[in-house]
């Protein structure tokens, strides 16, 4: 993540994990998909198709990376990924979250 992870219990802050200055992303395609006429108003409409993560270290055993929803969304495949899940919010805006979540990974035991 870009910014500070704050894992939060009881309104205190348990846990502050800094930016590791290395952010993953899910690549944006975008084509102009239409156009609409609203009242005399043309408005360009946009088709969004997501590719591939960029931007992702390596799994390393005992680490894990806080990532964004939509880059767990499209690296399910990797069991070391966490986001922020149970947000805590003030006036607004979220300053913290209560757990981490990650994707259902099947891990085969061979």
């Amino acid at each position: 993540m870009p910014h500070t992870t704050q894992l939060m219990r009881d309104g205190r802050v348990v846990l502050s994990v800094p930016p590791s200055g290395l952010v993953a992303r899910v690549e944006v395609l975008e084509e102009e998909a239409e156009e609409l006429d609203l009242d005399g108003t043309v408005i360009p409409v946009m088709r969004t198709r997501f590719g591939r993560v960029t931007g992702l270290p390596n799994a390393v055993p005992g680490t894990f990376y806080i990532v964004s929803g939509l880059v767990l969304d499209y690296a399910q495949d990797r069991a070391d990924l966490l986001v922020p899940a149970r947000l805590v919010r003030s006036k607004g805006r979220v300053i913290g979250c209560q757990v981490f979540a990650r994707a259902s990974v099947s891990v085969n035991a061979g």
